[in-house]
């Protein structure tokens, strides 16, 4: 029997930096004593997150007014008698009630491989993973992980495999405090229709009209799906490699199309979901780009997501009650997407982690900046290329400028990175702090310098030092920021 209240599959990191996996109920009693999710997939972390966040509203239901505000504390466990009343609402395996499955008839078995997106199945192509449907299979505790990431990142694969209720999966943010137990309390807010989950209630159909209730949305699957017994001999699991008695097959099914539109008449908006409006003034969620779409997609997204959490977190701090907490906890936005293209080809998973302060008030001139360091790191390019060459070296630079806009753009995703640990300044500061975060650029375009022109003729260190040289002016006017901001725009288009 493995049950996930007792089980121990969640993996943590205790407060005092030891690693060790625990179930349900100890990860939630014992919160306060835990830095955070250790599972090394952030798409993992951040569904076992949601997770326990839906068994927090399962079995305590709202928040009393000083109940989210406490940090640094763990969670009653008088809070949690419900997973002992209900227990067998998460099993995993057996013949009766099971956790996030459904068996109504015999269907089609397929690999259990397809539970997580980086295993190869069917005639997808093998990258990292090499995987043989059939032959290789999962362990109980990855099987877990892949049936968390069900509502979650779920994507269209075909007729009748619909995707999940936030259709393509979307970016996600969450809040993060100093321990589980503060994370927890930052996104246990009041709710007026919080419904039951998917594990209290099996039912897969969700209201064709009106609001989907919050643990309805939080914990809806698009698949029906039915684990195999374990075998009996004990073998490597393919995705965390630990050797357990492994499943290597399941009924996995769609349930066809669950489409959350307005023509439906079902209204849902996910509390982790950055909501834009369109130029069309359509609000829709935010999506990773594809990264295998241009030379660009992967890097020319971070101000934008930036910009967005920095709008969410403004709404929270100033419509909530918990704005002191989140002062006190320095709580950061944790960010998670998930890029994919033509319905079930998956390319990657990427995290951000923003420290933001607690500002009372949005400052429109420091959005500008975002604006400026978009079209500044756009033009980059232009910036480095070759002033006046001669005619005998076109030929040559034609080359090596089809090798420099690429090179750049792909090292900014490391430079905002560096930068991102580092926003609460951007925010607070002046134009001072944004020329510093610039000056991240310049180790390395040295780098890209010495790799485009060696040599040590004149005119490849004029080229090197030229390409060096090169980096974001943030010191822009305003007025100038907006005409560069529409020309790079068209050019992004």
């Amino acid at each position: 029997m493995f049950n996930l209240v007792d089980e121990k599959w969640i993996p943590v990191l205790w407060n005092n930096g030891l690693v060790s996996n625990i179930g349900i109920k100890e990860a939630l009693t014992r919160a306060g004593n835990i830095r955070q999710i250790a599972a090394s997939n952030p798409m993992d972390r951040f569904a076992i997150m949601r997770f326990l966040l839906a068994v927090l509203y399962w079995c305590k239901r709202n928040p009393a007014e000083n109940e989210a505000t406490l940090t640094g504390e763990s969670l009653p466990s008088e809070w949690f008698e419900k997973l002992d009343t209900e227990k067998e609402c998460f099993n995993l395996l057996g013949d009766g009630k099971r956790f996030y499955q459904d068996y109504k008839h015999e269907r089609k078995k397929k690999t259990a491989n397809y539970l997580l997106q980086e295993i190869p199945t069917g005639t997808n192509k093998w990258h990292f993973h090499h995987s043989t449907d059939g032959v290789d299979g999962l362990c109980p505790n990855c099987c877990v992980m892949g049936l968390l990431r069900l509502p979650l990142f779920s994507t269209s694969a075909g007729r009748g495999y619909s995707p999940g209720i936030n259709m393509k999966p979307p970016i996600y943010f969450m809040y993060e405090g100093n321990s589980l137990a503060d994370t927890l309390k930052l996104s246990w807010r009041k709710e007026l229709n919080l419904g039951m989950p998917l594990w209290a209630n099996p039912n897969k159909s969700i209201p064709e009209k009106d609001d989907v209730p919050l643990l309805v949305g939080m914990t809806w699957s698009p698949r029906m799906i039915w684990l195999d017994m374990p075998e009996r001999n004990q073998d490597i699991c393919i995705s965390c490699g630990r050797k357990d008695h492994l499943i290597r097959k399941c009924q996995y099914s769609g349930i066809g199309s669950a489409k959350t539109d307005d023509d439906s008449g079902r209204k849902w908006q996910d509390p982790h979901v950055f909501y834009v409006i369109s130029e069309k003034e359509d609000v829709g969620s935010l999506h990773a780009k594809n990264a295998l779409g241009s030379y660009d997609a992967a890097s020319g997204q971070w101000s934008e997501i930036v910009k967005e959490a920095l709008l969410a977190h403004m709404e929270n701090i100033q419509n909530s009650n918990i704005y002191e907490s989140m002062a006190r906890n320095k709580s950061r936005i944790w960010v998670v997407s998930f890029s994919t293209i033509k319905n079930d080809n998956y390319i990657e998973a990427v995290e951000w982690h923003f420290s933001l302060p607690a500002l009372k008030k949005q400052n429109d001139d420091k959005n500008n900046y975002f604006d400026i360091w978009e079209n500044e790191a756009f033009n980059l390019v232009k910036k480095a290329q070759p002033y006046n060459p001669n005619k005998n070296e076109k030929q040559k630079m034609r080359r090596k400028n089809s090798e420099l806009r690429p090179t750049i753009h792909a090292i900014r995703p490391h430079v905002e990175h560096v930068v991102s640990s580092r926003l609460d300044e951007l925010l607070t500061g002046d134009a001072d702090a944004w020329d510093k975060a610039a000056q991240e650029y310049r180790p390395m375009m040295e780098a890209i310098a010495g790799s485009l022109s060696p040599g040590f003729t004149t005119a490849a260190l004029e080229r090197r030092t030229q390409i060096s040289r090169v980096v974001p002016d943030m010191r822009e006017k305003k007025s100038t920021g907006k005409s560069r901001e529409k020309k790079g725009g068209k050019k992004n288009e």
